[in-house]
């Protein structure tokens, strides 16, 4: 009788072990911004995403000078020495892929541009102001820290010329991708004034991971009226709503 339950003990646990790793491995819950998979209710969508309701140091937020710290942040070293490689459609955002080569060196740490992609309008807001698009160029360091440089966009009656060259290559429907031939770098979508605030946050998307360097430029870049309209007619609004800060300063 022992040796039975003993038997069923171990059954039960392997099954429950080989259970939890299907589990591990399950594709995702599909997610969105509007109607049932809208932010309020991601993390009803897939327990994995328990993070975007239970996370206290969420992204994105609104960046307000009375509640900004005059630190000592060190400068950023920008290093764009490949081209962006592809441009695709992932029914999320439109997202610009890049070859390695394209790093920055900032906090004694070196992190990899992996890909940069957009959202109308801003997630972040700069004292409770809302841009009309911004652009997350994604990094990740050896270690797989994540860090993400947040750009503004405003709009300005000239044409953005790297925005120009992405235009031409426009994957407008969910799963197009195309080759970029135009010689994009990591860094050209960048203002050439790089003033930057910096504080921890997490994804802004599914499953919402927190341990996230923000780096929010100061200084927005211009996108025209045209343009603008040819990035919303696609991705319509994908901006998370804003976070909390919970007692979490912004250092500039």
């Amino acid at each position: 009788m022992k040796k039975t339950m003993i038997y069923i003990c171990i059954v039960a646990i392997i099954a429950l072990f080989l259970s939890d790793g299907d589990k591990k491995h399950e594709k995702l819950a599909h997610w969105g911004y509007a109607g049932e998979e809208a932010p309020a209710n991601w993390a009803n969508l897939d327990t994995r995403y328990n993070m975007c309701k239970d996370g206290k140091h969420q992204s994105p937020i609104n960046l307000t000078s009375d509640n900004v710290i005059d630190a000592n942040l060190g400068d950023i070293t920008f290093y764009d020495d490949s081209f962006a490689s592809t441009f695709e459609n992932n029914g999320h955002t439109l997202k610009v892929n890049f070859k390695s080569g394209n790093m920055i060196e900032y906090g004694s740490k070196e992190y990899s541009l992996l890909q940069m992609h957009f959202h109308t309008p801003s997630e972040n807001q700069i004292d409770g102001k809302s841009f009309p698009m911004e652009a997350h160029l994604v990094h990740k360091d050896a270690n797989g820290n994540l860090l993400v440089i947040a750009v503004m966009f405003e709009q300005s009656d000239e044409s953005n010329v790297i925005l120009n060259k992405l235009i031409k290559k426009l994957p407008s429907k969910v799963g197009d991708k195309r080759e970029l031939e135009s010689d994009i770098y990591g860094y050209d979508i960048l203002p050439e004034d790089r003033e930057f605030y910096s504080f921890d946050g997490s994804l802004t998307t599914p499953p919402c991971s927190e341990g996230v360097k923000w780096i929010v430029l100061k200084n927005p870049v211009g996108i025209s009226d045209s343009q603008l309209e040819d990035f919303k007619n696609i991705m319509q609004e994908n901006n998370r709503p804003i976070q909390e800060k919970n007692n979490r300063y912004i250092l500039e």
